[in-house]
C-alpha cells in the first residue's frame, strides 16, 4: 500500500513538473540611451523625502528643476530573467508566441508569478496553460538584475533594455527549445506598460502585439500626486536595512502595508494574505523612475499588430479609482491602424490587477484577445 502511495505521489510530481518548463537566465545587454541628469541634492534622511513629497504635490511648480540636462550613455548590464514554455504533453497551441513581461514600480518579476496561490495569481502559469511561452525579468536596478544608482535609473534606460531583450528573443536566444519565436508580444504592468509602449513607439515592428495592464493613455484622470502622497515614501535602506542596505538613498519604498493596500488594492476584492505577500515581496523604486513617469514618449501610431489596455476598474493610480469610460480615449486613435484593439475596465480590481481575487478572469481576457488576433 505504501509503495502504491509513493508511486502515486511520484506521478503527481511528474505531472506538475511537466506542466511548464522554466529556465532562469542572466542576460547581458548593451544599450545606449539618452538619460536625464538628476539635479537636486541626494536625500539625507526621510525628512528630505517628506519635503520632496510636499514640493511634488504643490500647485506651484518646483523652484529648482529636477533635472539639469541629458546625456547619451552606453553601458552593459545583466538582466535576470525567467523563460517558461509549456511542458511535454501540455497545451502547446501558442508555444511559439513569446510574451515578454515587464513589471512596474514596487515589484520585481515575481509580480507575474507570485509565490502565493499560483492558481489564482500567476499570470505565468495561466499563460503557459493556454499554450504560450513567456519571458519575465527584473528591471534594471531591481532584485537580481544589475544595480545602479537610484538617482540615475529611469525610463529611457528601461526602454532601451526592453528593446534589446526583445531583439535578443526574436533572434532565438534564451527561448529554450522553441528557438526563434513565430510571434512576440510585449506585456507590461504600470511603469512596465509605459516602458512597453515607449519601446514600441520607437520601433513599431518590434512586436506583433502589446498588452498594457494597470495603464491608460488618458492623462486626464492620472493620479501621480495621489500615488506619491498615499505611498508616504521612505528611504528603502533606512526602512529595511537588512534587505536594502546596499542601495543608495535614491531608492524609496512605501511606508507600510496600508500604503500598499491604498495604492494597489481595492477593499473587498482582495485577500488580506495577498496584500501581506505583496508588502513582504515589494521592491524599492528609484526617485528618477518616479520622476520620468510623466515623460513624453513617442506613441506607436503606425502599429499594425494587436493592442489591448486592461486596468482594474478601481485603479487608484491610473484613473483616480474609476476607469469606466476612460481607457478608450485617446487609445482608439493611437491604435487606429492596429488589426485588433480592446480596452477593458476590469471589475472588482485595483491597480495591482494580478493580485486581486478575480485575477484569472483578467488573464483570460488577455489570452482570449491574443488568440482571437492570431497570436
Amino acid at each position: 500500500m505504501k509503495s502504491n502511495i509513493n508511486l502515486l505521489l511520484l506521478g503527481l510530481s511528474a505531472s506538475v513538473a511537466l506542466a511548464k518548463s522554466c529556465q532562469d537566465y542572466k542576460i547581458p545587454v548593451t544599450i545606449t540611451s539618452e538619460n536625464l541628469i538628476y539635479a537636486l541634492s541626494p536625500f539625507s534622511d526621510d525628512f528630505d523625502v517628506a519635503d520632496f513629497v510636499d514640493n511634488f504635490s504643490s500647485r506651484t511648480p518646483p523652484s529648482d528643476p529636477y533635472f539639469s540636462g541629458a546625456v547619451n550613455q552606453t553601458a552593459t548590464y545583466t538582466i535576470a530573467a525567467t523563460f517558461c514554455t509549456p511542458g511535454r504533453g501540455e497545451n502547446i497551441t501558442h508555444k511559439d508566441t513569446v510574451l515578454i513581461a515587464t513589471h512596474g514600480l514596487a515589484y520585481d518579476r515575481k509580480y507575474w508569478h507570485p509565490q502565493i496561490d499560483e492558481a489564482t495569481y500567476s499570470f505565468v502559469d495561466f499563460a503557459v496553460d493556454q499554450g504560450y511561452s513567456i519571458l519575465y525579468y527584473d528591471r534594471l536596478g531591481v532584485s537580481k538584475s544589475s544595480q545602479v544608482s537610484g538617482y540615475s535609473a529611469q525610463l529611457s534606460q528601461q526602454t532601451a533594455i526592453l528593446q534589446e531583450l526583445t531583439r535578443i528573443v526574436k533572434g532565438g536566444k534564451y527561448t529554450g527549445s522553441i528557438g526563434v519565436p513565430a510571434k512576440v508580444v510585449l506585456v507590461g504592468h504600470s511603469f512596465g506598460s509605459l516602458i512597453s509602449i515607449a519601446a514600441l513607439g520607437l520601433d513599431s515592428t518590434l512586436a506583433d502585439g502589446i498588452i498594457l495592464t494597470g495603464y491608460s493613455l488618458n492623462g486626464t484622470y492620472a493620479n501621480a500626486v495621489g500615488f506619491v502622497e498615499a505611498s508616504q515614501p521612505r528611504i528603502a535602506a533606512k526602512q529595511q536595512p537588512r534587505k536594502w542596505r546596499q542601495l543608495d538613498t535614491g531608492y524609496l519604498t512605501t511606508v507600510d502595508i496600508y500604503a500598499n493596500a491604498n495604492t494597489f488594492f481595492k477593499k473587498g476584492d482582495y485577500a488580506v494574505t495577498a496584500v501581506q505577500y505583496a508588502d513582504s515581496a515589494k521592491q524599492p523604486f528609484a526617485i528618477t523612475e518616479l520622476l520620468t513617469l510623466g515623460s513624453t514618449v513617442q506613441l506607436p501610431v503606425d502599429f499594425t499588430g494587436a493592442a489591448m489596455i486592461i486596468s482594474g476598474k478601481y485603479d487608484f493610480i491610473i484613473c483616480t479609482s474609476d476607469c469606466d469610460g476612460t481607457l478608450e480615449v485617446p487609445a482608439t486613435e493611437v491604435f487606429s491602424h492596429a488589426r485588433g484593439f480592446k480596452a477593458v475596465s476590469y471589475p472588482l480590481a485595483g491597480h495591482g490587477l494580478n493580485l486581486h481575487l478575480n485575477a484569472p478572469g483578467s488573464f483570460k481576457e488577455i489570452t482570449d484577445f491574443l488568440a482571437a488576433n492570431g497570436l
